[in-house]
């Protein structure tokens, strides 16, 4: 049996737990043919229902209580028998059409429920601050979307994150907050971290402030704590976990951004959603040179481009949207 089958199978019996109705929903979300195969399972789940209410419903005990008190009392009349024997059946059904309905009501309910979502997204050099419905504080930088759902806060919290996004979570023992990337789900109580997770690049990383996440994938569980970055490499499957200053690591929403040992590689992803424009670099020794330093909001291109061509020995030309490194 499918792994989404079981899940699918808990759901509809009330089974499932929370992480297992959060997997479910990200799967629901995921595309149409998810959500078709999942209409065509609670489907199946109807029919046995109805046949298991059929069986144990009190209608046939009551009909037999109705027929013995009627052969009691009067004289049997085959055709009234049979009228009652039809409207039996018409009961039947009429009991089964309102099972069917009314568990297609209760599933299904929850079901649309995923489709009614909020989303928050940034433009090239924008940043964006909001509360959740929950009290949780999110940040959002650059080229970044968060998404949920409009029950979240109510049963569960779970946002979809795209992009870089610093959260200060509201805590709440009884409904963990879970935050669902392309590969990974960050899982916390209430607690400050940051995480990098755009889909376009090789690495995405959780940098710990207070209290504790847990990193889950489909193979495994790893918890982190205080001080700590996690490194999760999407092409070898890899992670690594090292202390750092994560104060640095989310100072971009205080309007800086601090970089250590990062490679100018790196640094051209963030500054292309900075300054809306393209790196042009054929150069794999100056793209694999690592240094730090500090950018502010209000510095130019112009600015930056000069600190790098200091720092890297490296020339440069800007021709509209588009540098060029030499």
């Amino acid at each position: 049996m499918k792994q989404n089958d079981t899940l699918i199978i808990k759901y509809l019996t009330g089974s499932a737990s929370f992480e297992e109705q959060a997997v479910l929903l990200k799967w629901l979300e995921d595309s149409e043919t998810n959500r078709g195969y999942f209409r065509s399972m609670k489907d199946a789940y109807d029919s046995g229902r109805l046949k298991y209410e059929q069986k144990n419903s009190r209608v046939q005990s009551q009909w037999d209580m109705f027929r013995k008190n009627i052969s009691v009392n009067r004289p049997a009349d085959k055709r009234l028998l049979n009228r009652f024997a039809w409207m039996r059946y018409v009961a039947v059904l009429i009991l089964g059409i309102l099972l069917v309905y009314w568990i297609r009501y209760i599933v299904g309910e929850k079901s649309e429920r995923t489709v009614a979502q909020t989303r928050i997204e940034t433009g090239v050099g924008d940043k964006s601050k909001t509360t959740l419905p929950d009290g949780t504080a999110v940040w959002l930088n650059a080229c970044s979307s968060l998404r949920y759902g409009d029950f979240f806060g109510k049963s569960e919290r779970t946002v979809y994150l795209k992009g870089e996004a610093y959260f200060e979570v509201k805590t709440d023992k009884q409904r963990p907050f879970s935050v669902c990337t392309e590969r990974l789900t960050y899982r916390v109580t209430g607690t400050s971290f940051n995480v990098y997770a755009f889909e376009e690049e090789e690495t995405n990383s959780v940098a710990l402030l207070e209290g504790g996440v847990t990193v889950e994938s489909g193979k495994w569980v790893y918890a982190i704590s205080p001080g700590e970055v996690f490194t999760y490499d999407k092409n070898a499957g890899t992670f690594t976990v090292e202390k750092r200053d994560v104060e640095h690591l989310s100072s971009w929403r205080r309007g800086e951004f601090v970089f250590d040992k990062m490679t100018f590689g790196e640094l051209i992803h963030r500054l292309e959603r900075l300054y809306h424009v393209k790196f042009v670099c054929d150069n794999l020794e100056v793209q694999q040179t690592a240094f730090g330093g500090t950018l502010k909001d209000y510095d130019s291109l112009e600015t930056v481009m000069n600190v790098l061509k200091t720092s890297l020995r490296i020339s440069y030309t800007i021709e509209e949207n588009t540098v060029f490194i030499r």
